[in-house]
């Protein structure tokens, strides 16, 4: 480096952080020349980029490369920077030149050069639209950034933005292969630097989005288009006031619903949660996240539907996806946050605001549905969560489709960008409310959410472990109506709300594509591993050295049997693990004479139950196979298929199991059994190989993942059978009077025992899936599957258990 960069370094280090954000396969090879190319050949930029270059071990930017026995430079600009010395036009030509040259260089040495994208943002603000009458120009004018900024108004935006500073280095491209494909002529450089622009135009989007509507403007926007006019003059009849009064009706709403995106409420924001992850996390650890850097690159409408833990996945999901060089969501939120001071805050951080119900509203309904079609319209990116609410009980609630259905018929309006839904698991080895949920759940009444609450909170935060957010496979909208409805595109009504008969079903298998979606990007994470390990324990405890192979079995069950190549098992050895936990407080440690126990308190088990709830459906088939083939002499793959195909409707409606092939998965599992010699196999015969060794522990123990779940649908299956023709709701109001009764008399630590959503759900499926048949009064009769299927539960449980559940009724 010169010494006159060198010092530059130096001194602005200081006005220059950088954020960070590399493709996952970047894949340098650093044997090989580097060249890095960036927007413009600015001495600032370049200074940034020396700090990523030290930072991951990269040559410097200012520091020449040979190449044929030349010298050249490191870096390049594709675009003009503005200048009174330098023409547009003049810039062009060098460009070009340089370019060629490049490519004639390598083409005559036969040595790669990798050419790599580097995109430097300073600020993310995206700007705002402008009317045509307004011309005037403020300080944020000066200081926003801009791509071909002078050097005047260069040093202006380092000052202000410099330590919002943000780089995406991107996949390098081999100049070999450009000359192999398309030699070195002029045109060949054009085309180089032609398709580096229109990269970095698409970067530049994906960074900042489009520029934002005053909200002003937006408001007049809508009350003029023709379905919201439509729905103004049904407002004036339907009411008998005038238009004026129609349309203060619907400014009031839209103050009420819209959000007041701020970029600079998210810059501020990022760097106080910045501190505050690191104060409560040990880390903030995020999987597949190219794949949506990728999608908003070409363009596509993106809509995040996360599960919902806690109320702090509306800021750890936004502070993640602003991170990860990608513009935060506008986030559906319940009207219920809508209080002082969070509600203005929230609304400026891009939420929006609902309410719980739609219903005798029509203006309200209108007005919130061209809302959200003018953020589609618009291109920015949304949020919402489809199950409508917190999880109570660590599992996925069923999905509430409205927000859904909405996002359908905006397509129907005439939306022309791909809408892409993007599912996200969020997981924490520590919820700040879980222990309010059960409570909840018990029966106290939920708390209204307020500033008292959130101090609350703050004074209650301590070492929460990790926090896990997994983006899952996308769901293409477009592609799921093309398949379902292919002639959707003749119903687009710009004016009235579209509502064809396919549509129903067609949300509620989106929904339901939804919620398996984000299942099939699980994160086993150190609390529930613990909780999968101890709670199948009877006393809640095992010697550490048990806990250690029991943790290892399933880590490598998920390794080598994968649920779902999205889900994510821990790089931490099981010892780790467990140490892991014991800070967290999560477990206690008792030595002996004889070794270290790890056990879980009376408080900590039912509140480690929601945690291993997050996960519990990876263990789902296994632990039903494993059953069978505990509590059989000897078993065969048919019978075990036979009992988990028994079982699978009843588990792919409660815990969302997508996997299809059921045989070859099946299989799978047992040969994993057969391969650890837990199992042994004997001309298709299945036995246990030592009823005395530590693998029939691991079995019995992976098989009690379930114990719970069989119990509370043998407890339903039970009583239709006790009851001669049973109501819906007398078989819900019983079923829940009884598992109450069932958790005293045989301390189940189950949440979901409490929760009638679950129970009505379970119920639900019943009929659904054939397992009862219901009268014309209204009774409710197992049928011969439903006979059979109570069968296979009861195999599968133990008859001190089974005698207990019979003396319940």
């Amino acid at each position: 480096m010169a010494y006159i960069s060198y010092l530059f370094y130096w001194l602005t280090r200081p006005f220059i952080k950088v954020n960070i954000v590399s493709d996952s396969d970047l894949s340098l090879d650093l044997t090989k020349p580097i060249k890095y190319v960036l927007v413009t050949n600015s001495f600032a930029d370049k200074l940034a980029l020396e700090q990523v270059c030290r930072k991951q071990g990269l040559p410097s930017p200012f520091k020449s490369f040979k190449l044929g026995g030349h010298s050249l430079s490191r870096a390049t600009g594709v675009k003009h920077r503005r200048s009174l010395f330098t023409s547009e036009k003049k810039h062009e030509a060098q460009i070009v030149k340089h370019s060629q040259e490049l490519l004639t260089k390598v083409a005559d040495s036969q040595q790669d050069v990798q050419f790599v994208p580097v995109m430097v943002c300073w600020g993310r603000a995206p700007g705002v639209e402008k009317s045509k009458e307004s011309t005037k120009i403020g300080i944020k004018d000066l200081i926003a950034e801009n791509l071909q900024a002078s050097r005047l108004r260069k040093f202006f935006i380092v000052l202000f933005s410099g330590r919002d500073n943000f780089i995406r280095i991107s996949k390098p491209v081999s100049l070999m292969e450009m000359v192999n494909r398309y030699g070195t002529s002029k045109e060949s450089a054009h085309k180089l630097i032609r398709v580096a622009r229109i990269h970095f135009e698409r970067q530049r989007i994906v960074a900042t989005g489009p520029k934002i509507m005053a909200r002003s403007a937006m408001f007049n926007s809508l009350l003029a288009s023709p379905a919201l006019k439509k729905a103004l003059q049904e407002e004036m009849i339907a009411k008998d006031i005038s238009m004026a009064q129609a349309k203060k009706n619907a400014i009031k709403l839209l103050n009420e619903i819209a959000g007041d995106y701020r970029e600079s409420y998210i810059r501020y924001a990022s760097r106080i949660l910045t501190w505050l992850w690191n104060k409560i996390y040990n880390g903030i650890r995020v999987h597949n996240a190219d794949e949506l850097r990728d999608l908003a690159q070409k363009g596509h409408e993106i809509v995040y539907v996360p599960c919902h833990r806690s109320h702090m996945d509306y800021l750890l999901l936004t502070y993640v996806i602003y991170k990860e060089g990608l513009v935060p969501p506008h986030i559906a939120a319940g009207i219920n946050l809508n209080f002082w001071p969070a509600g203005p805050i929230f609304r400026k951080a891009g939420a929006f605001f609902l309410r719980r119900s739609f219903k005798g509203n029509k203006l309200y309904s209108a007005v919130f549905r061209e809302y959200l079609g003018q953020l589609f319209i618009k291109g920015y990116p949304v949020k919402y969560y489809t199950e409508g609410g917190r999880s109570r009980t660590g599992r996925l609630l069923s999905p509430k489709t409205g927000m859904l259905a909405m996002t359908i018929q905006a397509m129907l309006r005439g939306v022309d960008r791909p809408i892409t839904l993007v599912p996200v698991y969020i997981g924490y080895e520590h919820v700040m409310e879980v222990n309010t949920y059960l409570k909840e759940l018990k029966g106290q009444n939920k708390e209204s959410e307020s500033i008292f609450g959130i101090f609350k909170a703050l004074k209650n935060l301590k070492n929460y472990g990790h926090g896990d957010v997994n983006f899952g496979k996308p769901i293409s909208l477009n592609d799921i109506l093309n398949e379902k409805a292919p002639q959707w595109r003749d119903l687009i009504d710009p004016v009235d709300v579209v509502k064809p008969s396919w549509l129903t079903p067609v949300v509620n298998y989106t929904a339901n594509t939804i919620m398996s979606s984000i299942n099939d990007a699980a994160v086993l994470n150190t609390v529930n591993l613990c909780a999968l390990t101890l709670l199948t324990s009877d006393s809640h405890a095992l010697p550490r050295a048990e806990m250690q192979q029991l943790l290892n079995f399933y880590i490598q069950l998920n390794q080598q049997v994968p649920y779902s190549k999205n889900v994510q098992v821990p790089s931490q050895t099981a010892d780790e693990i467990i140490e892991e936990a014991i800070q967290l407080e999560k477990v206690e440690a008792e030595s002996d004479e004889y070794g270290t126990i790890i056990k879980l308190d009376d408080k900590n088990a039912i509140l480690m139950s929601y945690y291993r709830n997050n996960v519990v459906h990876l263990f789902a088939i296994p632990a039903i196979i494993a059953g069978v083939i505990v509590n059989s002499t000897v078993t065969t793959k048919e019978q075990i298929l036979t009992k988990v195909n028994d079982l699978l409707p009843l588990l792919r409606h409660e815990l969302y199991i997508t996997i299809t092939e059921v045989e070859q998965y099946a299989e799978q599992v047992i040969d994993f059994f057969v391969q650890q010699k837990l199992v042994q196999d004997k001309k298709g015969s299945l036995t246990i190989a030592d009823k005395n060794s530590m693998g029939y522990l691991q079995l019995n123990l992976l098989a009690k993942i379930m114990k719970d779940t069989l119990q509370r649908y043998a407890l339903g299956f039970i009583r239709i059978e006790q009851v001669d023709g049973i109501q819906r709701s007398e078989l819900e109001a019983d079923c829940q009077k009884l598992a109450k009764r069932l958790l005293k008399l045989h301390d189940v630590k189950a949440p979901e025992y409490f929760d009638k959503k679950v129970i009505s759900n379970f119920v639900s499926c019943l009929r659904e899936q054939n397992y009862v048949t219901v009268n014309e009064a209204g009774l409710m009769h197992l049928t011969e599957l439903g006979k059979e299927t109570s069968d296979t539960i009861n195999s599968l449980l133990s008859a001190e258990l089974l005698q207990s559940l019979n003396s319940l009724g």
